[in-house]
C-alpha cells in the first residue's frame, strides 16, 4: 500500500513531466510558426522586388520610346541605341536597367541607324512608317540568395513611331 509520503511524491513527478510536455509542445509550436514567418518573409522580398522591376522596366520603355521620338535623326546624327541606368541603391544593390532600341522603317529615314533590324524599300502603307523593337533587361540581385546571383527581368516591346 502506498502511503501520503509516496503520493506527494507521485504528484510532483507526474506535476514536472507534464511542464516538461508542455514546454516541448510549445517550443515546436514556436518553431514551426518561426519557419512560416521566415518563408512568408522571403516570398514578400521576392515579389516585391519582381514587381519593383516590372515598374522600372515599363518606365524605362517609355522614356526609351520619348528620347527616340525627340532625338534628331539626320544626316550627322546616329539613332540612339542603348540607355544605360541604375535605380536605388548603390551596386550591387539596386537595379540596373539596360535598354536596347532596334529600328524597322524606310531604308533612306535609317541610313545612320547602325542597329536597324529591317530597312524597308516600299513605296506605300508599313513601308512609310518607322517602329522600334524595344529590349528593357532590369538586373537585380535576390535578397535572400545564399549564392548573390543575379535575377533578370526583361520586356520586349514593338511600338509604331
Amino acid at each position: 500500500m502506498i502511503n501520503s509520503k509516496e503520493k506527494k511524491h507521485y504528484k510532483k513527478a507526474f506535476s514536472m513531466i507534464t511542464a516538461i510536455f508542455t514546454i516541448v509542445i510549445m517550443a515546436s509550436l514556436t518553431a514551426l510558426i518561426m519557419n512560416i514567418t521566415g518563408k512568408t518573409i522571403k516570398a514578400t522580398t521576392q515579389q516585391y522586388q519582381k514587381e519593383q522591376a516590372i515598374l522600372l522596366a515599363r518606365s524605362y520603355t517609355e522614356l526609351a520610346i520619348m528620347y527616340a521620338m525627340s532625338y534628331e535623326r539626320n544626316s550627322s546624327n546616329q539613332c540612339i541605341q542603348t540607355i544605360n541606368s541604375h535605380f536605388g541603391a548603390s551596386s550591387p544593390l539596386g537595379y540596373d536597367i539596360t535598354t536596347e532600341l532596334r529600328y524597322i522603317g524606310k531604308q533612306t529615314s535609317l541610313a545612320n541607324c547602325p542597329r536597324q533590324i529591317v530597312a524597308l524599300t516600299g513605296a506605300t502603307g508599313f513601308d512609310n512608317t518607322m517602329s522600334l523593337i524595344i529590349d528593357t533587361y532590369v538586373y537585380y540581385r535576390d535578397f535572400d540568395d545564399p549564392l548573390d546571383r543575379n535575377i533578370t527581368f526583361h520586356r520586349r516591346t514593338l511600338q509604331k513611331l
